[in-house]
């Protein structure tokens, strides 16, 4: 079987807990707790996250709802709802993104 360096938390499915790893995650359901990612976050439209976050990456589609560090970039996409302090040398806001919170473009992230 091929080993797959992508996870997906489908629409019906919800964790509540630690979530860590090294896998890029895709989120169309929905996580409470703490991430913690040596790659990629991804929050569909539909995905809900209520957690701290920190990752390399961290797209949000749909809702977020925590505090996020991303050693590269924050993606806030068209459409998403994100309640919460950001960190992060990169940050991207789409048109129709909607945010709430702080931002720290501080580029001196461990």
């Amino acid at each position: 079987m091929p080993q797959s360096d992508q996870c997906t938390i489908g629409e019906g499915v919800s964790i509540n807990g630690r979530l860590s790893g090294d896998d890029e995650v895709i989120v169309f359901g929905r996580i409470e707790g703490t991430i913690t990612l040596n790659n990629h976050l991804l929050v569909e439209q539909g995905g809900q996250v209520v957690a701290d976050v920190d990752a390399q990456m961290v797209s949000v589609r749909g809702e977020l709802n925590g505090d996020v560090v991303a050693h590269q970039v924050v993606q806030l996409l068209a459409g998403c709802l994100v309640t919460g302090n950001i960190r992060a040398p990169r940050i991207i806001i789409e048109e129709g993104a909607r945010f709430r919170g702080n931002i720290d473009m501080d580029v001196t992230l461990p």
